[in-house]
């Protein structure tokens, strides 16, 4: 048996619901009344509830009439059919209603069981044929087809996928796992997410004909023109990208790169552009994330060099880069390992970066005899993950963390007060990093580890890490590539003016002042 279409009758006369709702064998028809309300109010917030796929509604009620309600119903729904129950004297009232949306209105005192019965199968025709054409939006047959080398059999998907559309895809920008672990699947946004953003709200001239998901955790939306945006659609597909854009990084708190393909292509040629040219959607990590590309599919894509083997750095090893003392010479050879990686393409950096990743770990197991030591995981350091300049520098200050951590323990700290530094290096961009978190580092009480670090380092803790926060701003300003707020930010402040409090009491400057003077070179 087909699944019921779902109904919603309002009208504040009693009389008129039961009429409607006892006229025919509802159920016969294929629908099911699962709702009715007596005022527009009542009848939103039971429609917020149930999401009803038919609404007949009088249009005079009170609290909330009918227009108000259907109003506030369009503003996220433009799928739901709108029935409107209207008197003769109404027709002004429902001739307002029709730029809403409604499907149909009929006259009260004319409806029949006939007419009922003739406008609910009209009414399912429409709604199966646009429940058809919806299952296409997230249906599995195309996951399956973007999956496999060859075309369906099935005859409606092979139509769409013949058809020419215009294309935007769109993949979250998740992280490279250094460590090679799996992203943590909190920060993942699934399909169901990406269809409910993308379709809660109407394209600017536009129709949403498919969004499916293909390998890699991309995302494809198929649109055409509606009759309005026939000019000039290259530009306005680009500001339905950002719109796109827009709406998934407000609605999720992540970033996307969206792609748009130039000119009209079927889902079947761009499944074979995007077979053959997977390793362009690798390069947004060294380009940068968070970008709109243009595609031009009609072309073969300039796939990446020819990459060197494996590990082709100019001789030097990860391990030899940790070995250099000098920091400045240190930086220039990660740097030059990770640039000739990079050259060599997206795939190349990412195993030089998880060189880097690995060469640390090891090493801060050599210093602890061969036992494994809690080291920073994707849980906890995704968010550096992003893109080949944070992979750059977070591996850059990882490596000053190790040499801060050794010279500690030259230096004579206990090892508890050492791990306790290391972590500060480590984690102090993080704005909620607290005597509590780094206690729970080191297994020990708050109290107990405040007293131990002030009695080995001459500072409380809280001051320790202020000093490493603001010699890590002091640093950022003398490359002068950074505005003051981002400094702020990036050193784990959230407030600009606590900020530059905390900077004025260690520095007797502003940062302001301190970055115009000249910074460091000027400081005494």
């Amino acid at each position: 048996m087909s699944e019921l279409i779902s109904v919603m009758i309002v009208d504040d006369e009693k009389m008129i619901l039961e009429d409607l709702s006892t006229m025919i064998d509802w159920e016969a028809a294929g629908y099911q009344i699962i709702a009715t309300a007596f005022n527009g109010k009542q009848a939103l917030r039971k429609y917020r509830e149930l999401h009803p796929q038919v609404i007949f509604t009088d249009i005079r009620m009170p609290f909330m009439d009918g227009i108000e309600m259907i109003s506030e119903i369009r503003k996220t729904d433009e799928k739901v059919s709108i029935i409107l129950l209207t008197a003769y004297e109404d027709f002004s009232y429902a001739k307002a209603a029709i730029s809403l949306g409604i499907t149909e209105y009929i006259i009260k005192s004319e409806i029949t069981a006939n007419s009922l019965s003739d406008l609910l199968l009209r009414l399912k025709n429409s709604i199966i044929k646009a429940g058809k054409r919806e299952r296409y939006i997230t249906d599995r047959m195309l996951e399956q087809f973007f999956l496999s080398e060859e075309m369906t059999e099935n005859t409606d998907i092979e139509e769409i996928l013949n058809r020419p559309e215009y294309i935007i895809m769109a993949e979250q920008d998740l992280p490279v796992s250094l460590s090679g672990e799996n992203v943590p699947e909190e920060i993942i946004i699934h399909r169901a997410k990406f269809v409910e953003i993308l379709t809660d709200e109407k394209a600017d001239g536009w129709e949403l004909e498919v969004i499916t998901a293909i390998p890699g955790r991309k995302m494809v939306i198929a649109l055409n023109p509606d009759e309005k945006n026939y000019s000039d659609r290259e530009n306005k597909l680009l500001k339905t990208a950002h719109e796109f854009q827009s709406r998934l990084q407000k609605r999720t708190g992540f970033g996307f790169t969206l792609y748009i393909v130039r000119g009209k292509i079927s889902l079947y040629e761009f499944k074979r552009f995007y077979d053959e040219n997977k390793r362009i959607f690798l390069k947004k990590y060294l380009e940068g994330t968070g970008k709109i590309h243009i595609l031009d599919c009609s072309q073969v894509q300039e796939l990446e060099k020819e990459r060197n083997a494996a590990g082709t750095t100019n001789g030097i090893s990860m391990e030899e880069v940790l070995k250099e003392t000098d920091s400045q010479t240190r930086t220039r050879m990660l740097k030059e390992i990770l640039d000739i990686a990079g050259n060599d393409g997206a795939e190349q950096f990412i195993s030089a970066a998880q060189s880097g990743y690995m060469a640390l770990k090891h090493a801060y197991q050599k210093v602890h005899n061969g036992k494994e030591k809690e080291f920073p995981r994707i849980t906890t350091c995704w968010k550096n993950w992003l893109d080949a300049e944070k992979i750059t520098l977070w591996l850059k200050e990882q490596m000053e963390v190790y040499h801060e951590y050794i010279s500690r323990e030259v230096k004579g700290y206990s090892r508890i007060v050492a791990d306790a530094v290391e972590y500060i290096y480590r984690s102090f961009r993080n704005p909620d990093l607290s005597l509590n978190d780094v206690a729970a580092y080191v297994h020990l009480s708050p109290g107990y580890l405040s007293s131990e670090f002030k009695k080995e380092t001459g500072v409380t803790l809280k001051s320790y890490l202020t000093d490493v926060r603001i010699d890590a701003a002091k640093k950022m300003m003398d490359e002068g590539k950074y505005k003051i707020y981002e400094i702020c930010s990036a050193v784990g402040y959230n407030s600009s003016q606590y900020f530059s409090q905390a900077f004025y009491k260690k520095t007797g400057m502003f940062p302001t002042e301190y970055s115009r003077q000249g910074g460091r070179k000027n400081e005494n």
